[in-house]
């Protein structure tokens, strides 16, 4: 029994310290617009290019790196545009609607929209806002935000739960 136990914790210690998908999110789920003709810069240098939209409910998209057109493809509403990359998927994002609007300008949401790390690219820089306290400020009545507890002390925790578990059970048996 005390092997098994032992045989656990050290896999969940491993499982808890291994890095997770969720770790290389950069956009999670978010959405954005685009007009005929415009195009959306995302992280890490990448430029999604709306090229047109056509009656028949689709678009053409282009993918852009470092001003080099890695996809481009004609995707219908709720469909999915996907790039991957040595078996990797770095961006996939759903044509939401097509609004018509006049002869040459139609606006296309897309949503959900999800990016993540390309590690041939530079690590996305993440800016860090600090609030900044003006002498006009006197609205002390909201609390500080909440810290959000690391994923892998929720696994500290779960382990030594059930490790516990374990020698109360063994101990009552």
């Amino acid at each position: 029994m005390g092997k098994n136990v032992l045989a656990l914790a050290v896999s969940l210690i491993i499982l808890a310290l291994s890095g997770s998908a969720a770790n290389d999110t950069i956009l999670n789920g978010t959405d954005f617009y685009l007009s005929t003709g415009d195009s959306y810069g995302l992280p890490q240098g990448y430029v999604v290019k709306l090229k047109s939209v056509s009656n028949e409910d689709s678009i053409w998209l282009e993918l852009e790196s470092n001003d080099t057109v890695v996809k481009s493809e004609i995707i219908h509403i709720k469909d999915y545009f996907t790039y991957n990359k040595t078996n990797r998927t770095i961006l996939s994002l759903r044509v939401d609607n097509i609004y018509s609007g006049s002869k040459d300008t139609n606006l296309v949401s897309f949503f959900p929209v999800y990016q993540y790390t390309d590690p041939d690219m530079p690590a996305p820089k993440i800016i860090g806002i600090t609030p900044v306290k003006t002498p006009e400020q006197a609205n002390y009545s909201v609390p500080p935000p909440e810290q959000p507890i690391p994923e892998f002390m929720i696994w500290i925790t779960g382990i030594i739960f059930i490790i516990a578990l374990f020698y109360i059970g063994r101990k009552l048996w």
